[in-house]
């Protein structure tokens, strides 16, 4: 046993034994033992804990999920005892559903899972839960419901999209079934319901694995400070680890801290030569520090000692874009999307690129694979909104404007194209321009000194009939445009001023050329470095 581990268990037993008729000092120690895989230790200890507080009802339920791999029906004996107490926690009735699910009493779990629901509506797991049911008992179309509302509560809920692909499939609907497949293959990680009780249990762990468990956890939270803290702590009790290296180069990468990543990465390689996701994210280190030709270099070892690694094919791609290979850059996208048809962020990039390239429709297709994926891709939303428009499509462009809306309501990107759009699509109704009004001036509230949020609340209020105001903001756009040294945008302004004095709204000409796409961030230096 490492050694940290040993005293940490060898600390809180001393604790117990200092104080015997503690409940709280007989459940740390219950929880310090399973947090490192002692479950029969520590289930002794949880009894004893609910013995001395036969209302607390953690003891209980922690002892049935130590139990519930090898010994399910004791398992399900404390999941009642800790049921009585009528704990507000969904995620015990979400794991009391599993247990009894699993012992094939499928009434009892759908009672479980209901009030889970009941405590947390839009719980992805109890739905899930309750859908597994409808498929054992060939409730295909309620199970089918079921997912439904799941995907629309968490769509990277993965869980869901394996099952759903499975009831597609049985309802004769091949489409949705592949759509529902390539949704599985984005988001392949398995979840669980947030549960506190779980959570602080986990926290009670010291060992390495559960250091390294820590910094992941951290960085798919955003917080790679803590992650690295994590990987450090990881690195002081197993230094010769490649992996270790790796993660704690993503973690520093994400800070910005590109040259410690480099480092990092590097005596990855050094340990383990053939890792690729370290070389992988040494190259967009590399690539951040100015050294192109040598990140190209490891990429394409990289995809040499392993096909399939698709997100180093999409990195290629992205160092190929910004050298200005977009032929290139397609052929690297195209190729991380045969390894990977779930890697969303590919679509996007792919779609960027064939843009640029004036592909517009294979450009199009490829913005919306990203959003069959994942409709809750911002970039895709934004980017496909704004080739719709530029075709002539401006209902579709709204419409798309407003799923981003809905799913990011504070967007102000999101926002200013869509008063954008409601202030000067043709033929835009009076309605459409007092919300674009609305719209326009939350973004130039929050933004005065951009030329683009005056511009935008000009043509709404021009929309709008006051003109007056709207020559003023135009005039005062114009000024910052021409500070800010945007001539193109200088000159559009001083078009659409001469519109406003003369008492006219700016509507936006016949289609043209589709305006230069946004990407996406690279796929690089995650400290996840085993999701590959």
């Amino acid at each position: 046993m490492e050694p940290q581990v040993a005293a940490r268990i060898e600390a809180t037993r001393q604790a117990v034994e200092r104080d015997r008729e503690s409940p709280s000092r007989w459940g740390q120690l219950g929880q310090v033992l399973h947090a490192h895989a002692l479950n029969q230790a520590a289930v002794t200890c949880y009894r004893q804990a609910s013995a001395l507080d036969p209302d607390d009802y953690r003891w209980p339920y922690l002892a049935a999920e130590a139990l519930a791999a090898v010994r399910p029906e004791e398992a399900l004996a404390h999941f009642a005892e800790a049921e009585r107490l009528a704990p507000s926690n969904p995620a015990f009735y979400i794991a009391f559903g599993d247990a009894l699910a699993a012992a094939g009493r499928n009434e009892d779990a759908a009672r479980r899972y209901s009030e889970a629901r009941r405590l947390a509506p839009a719980s992805s797991h109890a739905l899930l839960g309750l859908a597994r049911l409808a498929v054992a008992a060939g409730r295909l179309t309620e199970a089918r419901d079921l997912l439904g509302q799941a995907v629309a509560a968490a769509p990277h809920h993965g869980e869901l999209h394996v099952l759903s692909a499975q009831v597609y499939s049985r309802l004769g609907d091949t489409e949705a079934a592949l759509r529902a497949e390539r949704r599985a293959a984005a988001y392949p990680d398995p979840t669980r319901p947030q549960d506190p009780v779980i959570e602080a249990m986990m926290s009670e762990a010291v060992s390495s694995r559960s250091f390294t468990q820590r910094g992941l956890r951290s960085a798919s939270r955003g917080d790679f400070a803590a992650a690295e803290k994590a990987f450090r702590r990881v690195l002081e009790i197993r230094p010769g680890n490649a992996r270790d290296h790796t993660n704690l180069g993503g973690a520093l990468t994400r800070q910005g801290r590109f040259d410690e990543a480099a480092a990092s990465f590097g005596r990855a390689l050094e340990i383990d030569p053939n890792d690729t996701v370290a070389r992988n994210n040494l190259a967009m280190a590399l690539a951040e520090l100015g050294d192109r030709a040598r990140a190209v270099a490891l990429l394409e070892e990289a995809v040499a000692i392993d096909p399939s690694y698709a997100e180093a094919h999409r990195n290629l791609g992205l160092i190929r874009a910004a050298d200005g290979d977009l032929e290139a850059a397609v052929a690297a996208y195209r190729a991380a999307l045969a390894a990977n048809p779930g890697l969303v962020a590919a679509y996007n990039d792919l779609a960027t690129t064939l843009a640029a390239l004036d592909r517009t429709n294979e450009a199009i297709a490829s913005w919306r694979q990203a959003l069959e994926l994942d409709d809750s891709d911002l970039a895709a939303l934004y980017n496909l909104s704004l080739a719709e428009a530029a075709r002539g499509r401006h209902g579709e462009a709204i419409a798309l404007l407003r799923r981003g809306m809905e799913r990011a309501p504070n967007s102000s990107r999101l926002a200013s194209l869509l008063a954008w759009e409601l202030a000067t699509s043709p033929a835009a109704p009076p309605a459409d321009a007092a919300e674009a009004v609305a719209l326009a001036r939350r973004v130039h509230s929050a933004y005065p000194d951009r030329a683009e949020s005056a511009d935008v609340l000009a043509a709404a209020l021009a929309a709008s009939g006051d003109f007056e105001e709207a020559t003023r903001l135009a005039r005062q756009a114009l000024e910052q445009a021409i500070e800010g040294g945007d001539t193109d945008r200088a000159k559009a302004l001083g078009l659409r001023l001469e519109l406003y004095r003369r008492g006219r709204p700016f509507r936006q000409p016949a289609p043209a050329r589709p305006p230069a796409a946004e990407a996406a961030g690279p796929e690089s230096t995650r400290p996840d470095s085993t999701s590959r």
